[in-house]
């Protein structure tokens, strides 16, 4: 035994037994993970309550971005059709046709030009329903717009409406 009294904490005022390898040893291996453990009981509601704090944000975030973007590409696509109907090449595509009691609507002829640009642009173009073509139109430049205009005009003549 010795004549210095411990401390309070169980150190030693004695700066060479904190350089004992034994001491350091348990210190490490014993009241480090100890103090890890009390810490994170202490703190852990904290910390899962900014955790929670933080994620609700970037989803939050995530949201108005996603807002934003459908109602921009749905403006877009709305604009699009407008000016497809109203500035592309005659008058109405995609309109129901107008129908008297006594006649039938005129068609235009097949273009195949209009025929080729739309094969091209939109695969199995004669399968998609109008709904599908009019999502796929966002995609296309003006003069496939235009060429699809025709080419819808001249074959089943649907309603975008």
């Amino acid at each position: 035994m010795t004549d210095r009294p411990d401390t309070v904490d169980g150190g030693t005022d004695d700066p060479e037994a904190d350089k004992n390898p034994l001491r350091r040893t348990i210190d490490v291996c014993v009241f480090a993970p100890v103090g890890v453990a009390v810490a994170v009981a202490e703190d852990l509601p904290d910390l899962i309550a900014k955790g929670r704090r933080k994620v609700e944000l970037q989803l939050a975030n995530a949201r108005v971005v996603g807002r934003f973007v459908v109602t921009k590409s749905q403006r877009r696509v709305t604009d699009r059709l407008e000016d497809l109907l109203h500035n592309g090449g005659g008058g109405v595509a995609f309109d129901e046709p107008e129908e008297d009691a006594d006649t039938s609507p005129v068609r235009p002829a097949p273009d195949p030009v209009a025929e080729a640009v739309v094969a091209d642009a939109l695969a199995d173009y004669d399968t998609l329903s109008a709904s599908q073509v009019v999502r796929r139109l966002e995609s296309l430049g003006p003069d496939q717009l235009r060429a699809v205009q025709r080419y819808e005009a001249s074959t089943r003549n649907r309603s975008c409406r």
